[in-house]
């Protein structure tokens, strides 16, 4: 019963999302903002949605021997959605993935995914106001050896190769019109200059054009992590070390005032008096 309760929702919301994914797909030439829903089924054939009208879904087959989607099949909605789907969202600032109808249909209402990579953005901006260019680019480096282990091990339905070419890997990052972006020459340098470097460490293997990940990435990754937790504990010991020392020299402070006060070097209540009547605004223009 929940089973059927669940396939009518996602069918529902199938029906209700088909014409603007249809609409704003990768057809539409605009690299800006369009979608993509690419889909894989029992038998672990992809495909891509290019089509929707009259209730009938139109898909486009991944063809490995000529290496595009050809021999385009009309289904059902409820065929459609026997599939597993990944829609992506390719955007300016790059792609957000789904993996599925309710994911998407939820983060279109609410808007969760789209804030969730703005805040992401932002942290990636602060993180490169504070860094070096040299730690930037190992960030860089291990995101990207990442991506390309993540997407070896999970086969998303986008996937349609274990090697990946470097248009691949550009698509995966900044969307299938990347070519028709402004900085695509950027993007290709930069990527072609990544996928070297991980050669060069034996994370990658390269045969012909494409690019392979090997056991050493996973290695690799590790002892990133590992440095980053060591990074993150040494800064955190740091903020514990310079509290303990503000903690201590005020207590320095108030008890050689309470000794100087019993002495009667001190009169503690005109200091006191002094303190409370304290204006900070003028003790700023004082300062300046």
């Amino acid at each position: 019963m929940f089973d059927s309760k669940m396939a009518d929702l996602r069918q529902g919301r199938w029906k209700k999302r088909l014409p603007l994914l249809v609409l704003k797909g990768a057809r539409s030439g605009n690299p800006y903002d369009y979608y993509a829903v690419h889909l894989v089924d029992v038998d672990r054939n992809r495909y891509q949605l290019v089509g929707y009208k009259h209730r009938a879904v139109t898909l486009a087959r991944w063809d490995y021997d000529v290496g595009r989607y050809l021999d385009e099949q009309r289904i059902s909605v409820a065929e459609l959605d026997a599939m597993q789907a990944e829609i992506i969202h390719h955007r300016s600032y790059g792609p957000v993935s789904f993996s599925g109808i309710l994911g998407f249909s939820f983060s279109y209402r609410t808007r969760f995914a789209y804030i969730k990579t703005l805040f992401s953005r932002g942290k990636g901006k602060l993180v490169s106001t504070f860094f070096a260019n040299k730690e930037l680019k190992s960030r860089d480096r291990i995101a990207l050896l990442n991506l390309l282990v993540n997407e070896y091990i999970q086969q998303r339905p986008s996937r349609l190769h274990a090697g990946v070419l470097i248009d691949e890997v550009i698509e995966m990052l900044y969307g299938k019109l990347w070519y028709k972006h402004i900085r695509n020459e950027e993007f290709r340098r930069k990527v072609r200059l990544l996928l070297k470097s991980l050669i060069i460490t034996g994370d990658l293997a390269q045969k012909d054009d494409r690019y392979y990940v090997q056991p050493q990435s996973v290695a690799t990754i590790v002892e990133f992590e590992k440095e980053e937790r060591r990074v993150e504990q040494q800064d955190k010991m740091q903020r514990n070390f310079v509290r303990l020392m503000i903690v201590i020299t005020a207590s320095t402070a108030l008890i050689t005032l309470a000794l100087l006060g019993l002495a009667g070097v001190v009169d503690l209540h005109k200091v006191w008096d002094a303190l409370s009547n304290l204006n900070p605004f003028s003790v700023l223009m004082k300062l300046i």
